[in-house]
């Protein structure tokens, strides 16, 4: 039986989230206060939960407020006309939850989950689910069920009327408030009505949402043709899931005595008949010499020695009737089998040395429990039931090599055994796990989210029909193996071409200029200046505002400003996007420098190509930007090697003053462009950079087309 995937409508921050499972181990990863923990309890509590825990702050927002904006003046027109508690089923729940079904209700969009649940008709045993079958088609073999939240007017009916004297009390109070204010306006007493309105706005949602029921039913496909569970636990009696929390207190210091490994170890150990055989007899035995030593008669004669005392003054206070107190021992299997449950605990054997579980770290000891949790449930799953397992956020406590270690060896060993699911926001456990089995939660606004299927987008360029689709499955295997994943968890991305561009990037970003950018998590992509368009999916998919950071790559020999703007680009990465506005043309310079004054550059204000323009002194590369801003000069500009030379030396700048030009010695007099100062320091860049960082230079040589590019990701 396998879990093939849950559907969540109306949940907190989603709308709509799709979560598609593997056979094996699916990964759930997305940054802190994504979601990935509210799915997971949602999960929990539709599974193995024993009680209705909704509440108001599992509704939408926006939900609440379409209800309550109609609801709202329906409650006070009730309120103020002096209605009684007698009338609040015809006069008021009427008006929102007629009795009539035929008329539509005016309901909260509450939470739905729909679960599709698959077997392999040759191997699985369906008697459990028998009865929920909904498709007779020899070739469907699949379950749908669909778990809601639903009103019982009935019940909203009564939690009106249980506090119907507090809604009472506090309209009145709103309408006072709103008589003062129409006679005499007040700042304190209008911000206080908006308070009390905010108030008992929420308690009327709280008032519905207390009359919720969960409810569940076996459906078609569509999840239209429905029949309810008469009972909820028959429906969660078809699922065994295992829910291994992120909160897990292990012991990492000699003063924590909860030796969570130890118990789990114990509970490990019980599974086996060998031991609990052996457990039955240990309590008799300790038994024994308790009983062969008569410790039980010499702690009673001590105690009645030792309290006399005490017993001689009970008895002039109580006329003598105090009896003999004594301390008696009443040694029981129990007593003994919880004495072992506490003093059996986890050690090491290192080298014939016994350490205990806190010798360990915590990060060892986390893996270990993981592991024993794991263990002892697959010893335990239901052939006849769907079985998963959840895992939060493994990485806790665990350096990066020893996560990459552990994700691996779960997704390798529990990729044919297992169903689970693991939530991570560790870079190192994406990278490893890849796309396929990726779903990844990014936010998409102010508490909204979205859960992205990764695995869906390499499944559609497998299919597609173009070559450079399919070639793109391969780049993104690569892509996430050599530590680029964390895209998925970052606020923006910035791609750039090489080590120069990543050091200047890194360091402007320190700017108070671009202060904004600092305080989020951005992305830094290395991608050259040919793969960048390879991204375009995935950024489009992730919805990642990213800027592309690149060199417009004219032709090296062009040095006028008529030879430049006639000259064509190199750059794969602009040539890609040009075409995507222009598909037929070879896109000059001069045509560039428009399509980036006319903003054709960026693309659904989603991605943005940055490139040199002539504010950049016709430069063709960063290098050439940066020299030309500094030195208030172009590419057509050029000085004497002996003026280079001084430049150099006021700056302080790295860079290389050619000794050579065509061949040729040149001397001091000889004229020297920007362009032969690059060409002599290409091979020590890295050097120029860190000149440009260590004389703090970044902003006084910050090109134009860099900080418009970083202006438009800090919006």
């Amino acid at each position: 039986m396998k879990l093939e995937n849950i559907t969540i409508e109306n949940y907190r921050q989603f709308e709509k989230a799709e979560l598609n499972l593997n056979d094996g181990i699916t990964i759930l990863a997305g940054a802190n206060n994504s979601g990935k923990t509210s799915l997971i309890n949602l999960i929990s509590n539709v599974f193995v939960g024993e009680k209705n825990t909704y509440n108001i702050s599992d509704i939408p927002a926006k939900n609440m407020k379409e209800w309550i904006d109609y609801v709202y003046p329906i409650f006070l027109v009730f309120f103020i006309s002096g209605k009684n508690v007698l009338d609040v089923d015809n006069e008021l729940v009427e008006k929102i939850i007629p009795k009539d079904e035929s008329v539509p209700p005016h309901l909260i969009n509450t939470t739905k989950v729909k679960i599709h649940v698959s077997y392999n008709p040759d191997k699985d045993d369906i008697k459990l689910f028998a009865d929920y079958i909904m498709d007779l088609d020899d070739d469907m073999h699949d379950f749908y069920f669909l778990y809601n939240y639903e009103i019982t007017r009935s019940r909203f009916i009564k939690s009106i009327i249980d506090d119907f004297d507090k809604l009472k009390n506090r309209i009145e109070e709103i309408e006072e408030d709103k008589r003062k204010l129409s006679s005499n306006p007040d700042e304190d007493v209008k911000d206080n009505l908006l308070v009390k309105e905010r108030y008992l706005k929420q308690l009327i949602v709280e008032l519905y949402v207390k009359s919720t029921i969960s409810v569940v039913y076996y459906c078609d496909k569509e999840y239209i043709n429905k029949c309810k569970f008469d009972d909820i636990k028959d429906f969660r009696g078809l699922f065994k899931f295992k829910f291994i929390e992120a909160s897990r207190p292990l012991d990492d210091n000699e003063t924590d005595h909860s030796h969570m490994l130890s118990k789990q170890m114990i509970r490990m150990a019980q599974l086996d008949e060998k031991w609990n055989e052996l457990i039955k007899k240990l309590p008799d035995e300790l038994l024994k010499p308790i009983q062969n030593q008569k410790i039980d008669k010499a702690v009673r004669a001590t105690s009645l020695q030792s309290l006399k005392d005490t017993i001689n003054a009970l008895e002039q206070t109580n006329g003598g009737k105090s009896g003999e107190l004594m301390l008696d021992m009443k040694v029981t299997e129990d007593d003994i089998s919880e004495l072992l449950q506490r003093i059996t605990t986890t050690t090491y054997n290192v080298a014939g040395y016994y350490l205990g579980e806190s010798s360990q770290g915590l990060g060892y000891s986390n893996m270990i429990y993981i592991h024993l949790r794991l263990k002892e449930y697959e010893k335990d799953i239901d052939s006849l039931k769907v079985n998963m397992f959840f895992l939060e956020e493994p990485e806790s406590h665990m350096h990066p090599q020893m996560q990459h270690v552990f994700i691996k060896y779960l997704l390798n060993y529990y990729q044919s055994n297992l169903q689970g699911l693991i939530t991570t926001h560790s870079n190192e456990m994406v990278r490893v796990a890849g796309m396929s089995t990726l779903r990844v939660i990014r936010s998409v606004g102010e508490f909204k989210s979205r859960l992205l299927d990764l695995s869906s987008l390499l499944n559609e360029l497998k299919e597609s029909q173009e070559m450079s689709d399919r070639e793109l499955v391969n780049f993104f295997d690569w892509f996430f193996e050599i530590g680029y994943s964390e895209i998925v968890f970052a606020d923006k991305a910035i791609f750039y071409e090489g080590d120069t561009e990543r050091l200047f990037i890194r360091k402007a970003m320190t700017l108070e200029s671009y202060q904004k950018l600092s305080q989020q998590y951005v992305a830094f992509i290395q991608v050259g200046g040919a793969y960048a368009m390879k991204y375009k999916k995935l950024i489009k998919l992730l919805g990642i505002k990213s800027l592309i950071i690149t060199d417009i790559d004219y032709e090296k020999d062009k040095i006028t400003e008529t030879e430049i703007k006639s000259s064509q680009t190199t750059n794969a990465t602009i040539k890609d996007f040009y075409k995507i506005n222009h598909p037929s043309d070879e896109p000059t310079v001069s045509n560039l420098y428009k399509w980036h004054t006319s903003q054709e550059n960026v693309f659904q204000d989603l991605i943005y190509i940055c490139f040199q323009t002539e504010k950049d002194g016709y430069a063709r590369t960063l290098e050439e930007a940066m020299l030309n801003k500094f030195f208030a000069m172009n590419v057509t500009t050029t000085y004497k090697k002996s003026e280079w030379k001084t430049k150099k030396t006021e700056s302080n700048l790295d860079f290389s003053i050619p000794l050579k030009k065509d061949g040729n010695k040149i001397s001091d007099n000889d004229i020297v462009s920007v362009r032969d100062i690059l060409n002599s320091t290409s091979g020590t860049k890295t050097d120029f950079m860190y000149s440009v960082i260590m004389n703090k230079y970044v902003e006084k040589m910050m090109p134009d087309y860099i900080d418009g590019g970083l202006k438009w990701l800090m919006e």
